[in-house]
């Protein structure tokens, strides 16, 4: 199992609070008769959602992935062909059929 840094875990769990208070702030706003609380929670939401993404952003690049030299293919064997039985008056081969 990979273990993530401190930080980049940090910055993924502000990154699930902020859009859960964005979703909470949206859905008490539709229930509510025009509160100031619901407003407050999806503006402080939105912020949230900017300052973790600007946070996650600054993390960096992940690490590059090294892959490993690919095998070498095994030589591919050579069909063998098959006989044709020989025509039975001639003695040769059939021909076309």
């Amino acid at each position: 199992m990979i273990t993530m840094p401190v930080r980049e875990q940090n910055a993924r769990r502000f990154l699930g609070i902020a859009a859960t208070l964005g979703v909470l702030g949206v859905a008490l706003n539709l229930n509510s008769d025009d509160g100031t609380l619901p407003k407050i929670v999806a503006a402080l939401g939105v912020a949230t959602l900017i300052w973790s993404i600007h946070r996650f952003g600054r993390l960096g690049p992940d690490q590059t992935i090294v892959f490993t030299e690919p095998e070498p293919e095994a030589p591919k064997k050579k069909k063998k062909k098959k006989k044709r039985a020989p025509d039975s008056e001639t003695g040769a081969p059939e021909v076309g059929s």
